[in-house]
């Protein structure tokens, strides 16, 4: 009985914790846009070529940075040159030592299962997207994890396009357990993700954070940076197949930041991790990924224009009804035009089929989710195969 107790107690101190949490870290219900990236525009105009020339006078002699990498810094501490050249000295000296940029996950390379964490797509605004689901890894060794995190990241950077500097993570965290409750990799991240990593994170989805987690967070909440905590945003997955897609907070906040067929993706995946029998298939195998993309099986199309070249149309018409709600149409651009029976006489117009709503049914039951990521993803593999070194080539 008094064991019954002080579980009641502990899970009404977590619920409070992460009420809390969510209540500080929660985006304002009228917030339209994604206010981040207009702050560090602002911060990038006001760093001076003097602050930058100052910070790279006083790095260590063997040390080089770019103007880029110089700005960051200065942003991360709010302009504070002083500590700006000393985090840089210290981030520097961490990549001479660590070689992050050659950091390979061995736990993935002996088996493919042991992490569920890694790019799959772009936001609106360029941005590669991490998505993770706690679900899905079986290993739980802290050296690993490190260097999981380590190699996504750097992949995460090798995908940016140009003029980009911050990545999206998006983590949901279905399958969070006890054994998840471990204060010290979470200080981990925040060490690696903050001190070596500044200014790279441009928002953080947390999607189902379970009452558990609010004793994670109550350890670490004191480690987290004001700036990292309007980064942040702990939402519910109101997206399951029976939900009402229009009433739903998690898609309603993808749709500010991702385009339609990216936010389809994400609602999908993490639909399918819901699923025992199809999350017990799925395993992320950067070998397997890296011969696709040297055969160029990865994806097929042509002058993609952030990799719209029928994508969009494609995947809305594959996609069947869920939640007794009618799908859009999403043209070129991304813009709603019309149901999805509008986009499948579309997709036959342009492949010169005739297929009838007996061959669309068909379609739809044969449709593959590609857990390797979003189209765009796809099609950046392919074109750059060489961004999975040396992660798909280690053995060991």
């Amino acid at each position: 009985m008094e064991q019954d107790q002080s579980q009641n107690l502990a899970s009404q101190a977590s619920s409070s914790s992460l009420s809390q949490g969510a209540e500080l870290l929660s985006w304002s219900a009228s917030c339209a846009s994604d206010t981040s990236a207009s702050t560090a525009s602002v911060a990038r105009d006001d760093i001076t070529n003097e602050q930058v020339s100052y910070v790279r006078n006083h790095l260590e002699p063997e040390f080089q940075a770019d103007d880029t990498t110089v700005k960051r810094f200065i942003r991360a501490t709010g302009g504070n040159l002083a500590l700006s050249v000393k985090r840089l000295n210290a981030t520097l000296a961490w990549r001479a030592k660590v070689q992050p940029e050659k950091v390979v996950c061995r736990a993935c390379a002996r088996d493919p299962r042991s992490h569920y964490m890694h790019t799959v797509g772009y936001c609106l605004q360029g941005r590669p997207i991490i998505y993770s689901c706690l679900e899905l890894p079986t290993n739980k060794v802290f050296d690993d994890n490190r260097d999981h995190m380590i190699q996504t990241f750097e992949m995460a950077i090798k995908c940016m396009p140009p003029g980009v500097e911050q990545w999206i993570w998006v983590c949901d965290f279905k399958g969070f357990g006890m054994v998840d409750v471990n204060p010290k990799l979470a200080k981990l991240f925040l060490d690696i993700s903050g001190e070596h990593y500044p200014e790279r994170l441009g928002l953080f989805l947390v999607v189902d954070a379970p009452s558990l987690f609010g004793l994670l967070w109550r350890a670490i909440s004191h480690f987290v940076d004001p700036k990292t905590y309007k980064k942040i945003r702990f939402l519910p997955f109101d997206a399951g197949k029976t939900d009402m897609l229009s009433k739903s907070r998690l898609k309603a906040e993808m749709n500010q930041h991702f385009d339609p067929v990216t936010t389809a993706w994400l609602l999908r995946e993490m639909n399918e991790n819901r699923e025992k029998a199809k999350a017990a298939k799925k395993v992320y195998n950067m070998y397997s990924i890296y011969e696709r993309a040297l055969e160029g099986q990865l994806c097929d199309g042509h002058e993609h224009r952030n990799c719209y070249h029928g994508h969009l149309a494609a995947e809305v018409a594959k996609r069947p009804v869920e939640g007794g709600e009618e799908q859009p149409t999403w043209g070129a651009a991304g813009q709603a035009t019309g149901s999805s029976s509008d986009v499948a006489h579309a997709v036959d117009a342009r492949s010169g089929s005739s297929a009838g709503p007996a061959a669309k049914m068909v379609a739809n039951e044969a449709a593959v989710h590609d857990l390797l990521g979003t189209p765009a993803m796809l099609h950046t593999y392919n074109m750059n195969p060489d961004l999975l070194l040396p992660q798909a080539t280690t053995i060991a």
